[in-house]
């Protein structure tokens, strides 16, 4: 049987504090802070040729079709491959959550089957039985 989980309250109220006063101090400096005006792209800019022309080492005028520029993609491929690895770690993440263990013990779907009874398939509504 297992329990709900339940809300620690025992402890030091200094990190909750901590977490708040670094809440504020990000908040402003957020608020604060002033940007330039957004450049965009040129006319013509090949975006994606050139992400992958910097992505596969190509040079970018092999690829460039007429009236297309080559955009500088090396910024864009550390965004590319930061999101990359963050989506590894939430599909990860994901599987580790889905997996379902008791005592260490991996759990199957519910379904007791004997030796000679054939397996039941997890997609069959929980019905059971031959006439499913």
């Amino acid at each position: 049987m297992t329990t709900k989980p339940e809300l620690q309250t025992e402890g030091s109220f200094v990190a909750g504090l901590a977490a708040v006063g670094l809440f504020v101090v990000l908040g402003a400096v957020f608020i604060g802070v002033s940007f330039p005006a957004p450049a965009g792209f040129g006319e013509g800019a090949a975006i994606t040729k050139s992400l992958g022309a910097a992505l596969f080492d190509i040079a970018p005028g092999a690829i460039m079709d007429e009236g297309e520029t080559a955009v500088p993609g090396e910024g864009f491929l550390i965004v590319f491959e930061i999101i990359d690895i963050v989506l590894v770690a939430a599909l990860v993440g994901a599987v580790m959550l889905a997996r379902r263990e008791v005592a260490g013990e991996s759990v199957t779907l519910g379904v007791e089957t004997t030796e000679d009874e054939d397996v039941a398939v997890a997609a069959d509504g929980g019905q059971g039985g031959e006439d499913a």
